[in-house]
């Protein structure tokens, strides 16, 4: 049941995330949600549930989506950040390093994964907008801002506090590691209710959809290696170059740019 997946405040706080629960706190207790629907006219992200979505991706899906990241390759040719990345990081291709123990790398340039693998990111990207409860007008269409696989190593989070994927409408998170046999510890994605966690303990396969200005944190991974495919849709009519560069839609297209659009 979803109670196994979601366990709230009673939980201890997972590993490193002490300044992001100041933030929550501080941030509930500086912005009544009454407030904040008075002003704009609408609920704030914060108190809008995140959703679990159990087993969104198959064992052969999940295996699809680590295809993809062989596949598309890295655009840092060679490893421009392996000399500050972890040892556990060096060979894993990557657009983009955040920090020593946790690098990125981008599926949605040029298209990748919606041309090569279109049943696959069909079911994500509809699996996004067909849920039920307060997840924005049906009818806005949205499009694709970025599809990334990240992976954590040890010592590896996302533990800025008050964390949001400004700029984008709705944002999902599937967790493709498996704790059996990658020994993975750590890593709970968490979003705050009241100042306080809402630690999500997610299983292979399970996604997470939330409002992309909710604020959420990945845990310090303590053990084994965290890979999770990260999906964010805005409104804005974007073109991705074939680097993963994002251009307004009236720069130039780049060869294969993607402007993909999702039907509610």
């Amino acid at each position: 049941s979803m109670a196994l997946h979601c366990i709230m405040a009673e939980a201890p706080l997972p590993p490193g995330l002490e300044g992001a629960q100041d933030w929550a706190r501080d941030y509930a207790a500086a912005n009544p949600s009454e407030a904040f629907e008075l002003l704009f006219g609408r609920p704030s992200p914060e108190t809008l549930p995140a959703l679990v979505i159990p087993q969104l991706l198959s064992p052969e899906e999940v295996k699809q989506c680590f295809s993809a990241g062989s596949e598309v390759g890295s655009s840092i040719e060679p490893f421009a950040t392996s000399s500050w990345l972890c040892a556990a990081l060096r060979a894993t291709p990557h657009d983009i390093g955040y920090s020593g123990e946790h690098v990125a790398l981008y599926l949605h340039k040029g298209g990748y994964l919606q041309t090569k693998q279109p049943a696959l990111c069909d079911k994500l990207l509809h699996s996004m907008r067909r849920q039920p409860g307060n997840w924005g007008d049906p009818a806005l269409a949205l499009q694709v801002r970025c599809i990334e696989l990240h992976t954590y190593a040890v010592g590896g989070g996302l533990l800025e506090p008050g964390h949001r994927d400004n700029g984008s409408k709705l944002s999902m998170s599937v967790l493709l590691s498996d704790a059996a046999t990658t020994g993975l510890e750590g890593g709970q994605i968490v979003t705050w209710s009241g100042g306080e966690p809402v630690v999500h303990e997610l299983r292979r396969g399970d996604a997470l959809l939330f409002h992309s200005g909710k604020a959420h944190n990945v845990a310090t991974v303590t053990s084994g290696m965290r890979q999770s495919l990260v999906i964010e849709l805005w409104v804005r009519s974007m073109r991705v170059a074939s680097s993963g560069e994002i251009e307004p839609s009236g720069a130039p297209a780049a060869p294969h740019a993607l402007d993909f659009e999702i039907a509610p």
